[in-house]
């Protein structure tokens, strides 16, 4: 199915932060969120970055959805440095890319209707007309496994998993090509997470969209993910299948991630 065609490259991507400056003798702190970074993710796989907070990977994140103008190197979508576009041409490149977040109800507008949430993307980059709106919504709602009378309800009349169904749907409404799921499951409980990533799965295999997976939690990455990049200190430290990297680590710091997931 993929053919092994490369969809997202990072090139020498490093994202840098000066601190405010706390002393008129010293120089500002400099963050290296991310430093020096180089992938490549292959189209319609799923790919992990994982590491613990602080170690880069959602300002990683930032940057792949053009949110972060990298300090430098390059961010490729389908052969295209997206931090060369202008500010028109990206806006029409981001039907191909979407964002899933981590708190289902935070990124939910608690006063809108599920109708004008999930139809959001389509309202700012396709301006479709009501009806054709109206059907696309309530079918990428079905394929997400809600009901059409769902559209009339407010988010806080679900659970947190079919909170995060809708999130899910409201980034699928444009048809992407690459979703961005940063902790997508690590505020729900133990008995949705599994629902949900299975969803993921269902819907790779229905629209063949590439997935890229933002957590800490390496239990979800191995059950969702391919490839595999570990984070730390804004570096990748190792990278490779996700079943090299679970079955064979390389990199100290990885072995102790590893260590530390529960086993039962």
């Amino acid at each position: 199915m993929t053919n092994n065609e490369t969809i997202v490259e990072a090139k020498s991507l490093s994202k840098f932060y000066r601190l405010p400056k706390e002393s008129l003798f010293k120089k500002p702190e400099v963050i290296k969120a991310v430093n020096d970074v180089n992938f490549k993710i292959i189209k319609g796989k799923s790919f992990g970055v994982v590491g613990e907070s602080g170690s880069g990977k959602s300002t990683l994140a930032r940057c792949i959805m053009g949110l972060e103008r990298p300090t430098a190197g390059e961010v490729k979508i389908n052969s295209v440095d997206i931090f060369s576009l202008s500010a028109n041409e990206l806006r029409n490149m981001r039907k191909q890319f979407q964002m899933v977040f981590q708190d289902p109800f935070g990124s939910l507008n608690p006063r809108k209707k599920i109708l004008s949430i999930i139809a959001e993307p389509l309202d700012v980059l396709e301006k479709v007309k009501k009806n054709d709106r109206r059907s696309r919504v309530i079918d990428t709602l079905k394929s997400v496994g809600l009901k059409e009378t769902d559209i009339e309800k407010f988010p806080h009349e679900f659970s947190g998993g079919q909170r995060q169904r809708i999130a899910i749907a409201r980034a699928l409404i444009t048809k992407p090509k690459i979703i961005v799921a940063d902790e997508p499951v690590s505020a729900l409980d133990v008995s949705v997470q599994a629902q949900v990533l299975n969803l993921l799965q269902d819907l790779q295999d229905s629209f063949g969209v590439t997935y890229i997976l933002i957590s800490h939690d390496l239990a979800v990455v191995k059950f969702v993910c391919d490839d595999v990049i570990v984070m730390n200190e804004g570096k990748i430290v190792e990278s490779g299948s996700a079943k090299e990297i679970f079955t064979n680590p390389k990199h100290e710091y990885t072995k102790t991630l590893l260590e530390a997931v529960p086993r039962f």
